[in-house]
């Protein structure tokens, strides 16, 4: 089924003059956030002060919308995204595998385990989130084998051919370039081996205007990123990739988003509230005319490509 992007004109409407709204009340502050540079690492530090279970090694920090098709459970639904992206980059044992915007780690220490890895590295800008996941790689004894360092995506600090898979779970939207980031990754992997991502972007027939342009701006995507799935798609092809694959899974992720985002806001940590599709599936539209045109983006894909022998 075509994902048609296009939102009912009350909605649209709706949606655009909340944002009139806003920058009417606060001029100043609007005017300066579309100008200024916010960097990712600024956006990704302040939510992880001001998760009151950061340090709980207790605790599971997974950061990704998770993937709600038999899971009922914020942990449970963002290990199942980990796995989904793990099998479609076939991760075997023995590989060599650099993951790209790790988070907290939680994929990487889940796949060390389930896939028996030779090892993985990682990247990432933020600072703070390198710091507790090393932490939490520690803990788990893995420290030998998952090594995770500050480094950028656009800029991979590794020699051509170095990786047999590379991976980024939800994370590519905010690279600044996506393109960039194809480009390095290819290089970085040896003949055969593999790119797999779990992105999140426009749906296909979605217009890629102004209002897109000031969202994206608001969630640190950079609007050159605002392309649907089959320009993705065409942008892995001219990169060199080989044996392109997109798997939509967007009916398992936004419309349980939707009830995350109520459950949150009625005050409900996200690892004790409950969603199940199977008896409440609010649908794809839900997420696409609310907090979907805010967020700036209303599909997610799971992309992989390979890097011809």
């Amino acid at each position: 089924m075509e994902n048609v992007g296009k939102i009912p004109f009350k909605y649209e409407w709706r949606n655009r003059w909340i944002i009139i709204k806003e920058f009417i009340q606060n001029p100043v502050q609007e005017i300066s956030f579309l100008r200024d540079t916010f960097q990712v690492s600024e956006l990704y530090t302040g939510i992880a002060k001001r998760d009151k279970d950061l340090n709980n090694p207790n605790i599971p920090q997974w950061l990704n919308f998770g993937y709600w098709q038999e899971e009922t459970t914020y942990n449970g639904a963002c290990a199942a995204l980990a796995r989904k992206l793990g099998k479609v980059a076939e991760l075997s044992p023995g590989e060599q595998v650099l993951d790209v915007g790790f988070g907290f780690a939680e994929q990487d220490i889940l796949w060390m385990r389930e896939n028996n890895l030779g090892a993985i590295t990682g990247i990432n800008t933020t600072e703070l989130q390198v710091k507790i996941a090393q932490e939490r790689v520690a803990r788990a004894g893995l420290e030998e084998r998952i090594n995770l360092q500050v480094g950028s995506a656009t800029k991979i600090p590794f020699a051509e051919n170095s990786f047999d898979k590379v991976t980024a779970l939800e994370c590519a939207f905010h690279f600044n370039t996506r393109e960039d980031f194809f480009a390095e990754a290819f290089r970085v992997l040896r003949p055969g081996g593999k790119l797999a991502l779990a992105d999140c972007l426009p749906r296909v027939g979605r217009d890629i205007n102004f209002w897109l342009r000031v969202n994206s701006k608001k969630m640190c995507i950079p609007f050159v990123n605002q392309y649907d799935r089959n320009t993705y798609v065409e942008k892995l092809k001219k990169q060199g990739f080989v044996n392109i694959q997109a798997i939509p899974i967007g009916e398992y992720v936004w419309p349980a988003v939707v009830h995350y985002f109520a459950q949150v806001g009625q005050g409900i940590s996200k690892h004790d509230l409950v969603i199940n599709l199977q008896k409440d599936n609010p649908g794809l539209e839900a997420w696409s005319r609310d907090r979907g045109w805010f967020m700036a983006f209303d599909d997610y894909i799971l992309f992989s490509g390979e890097k011809p022998d």
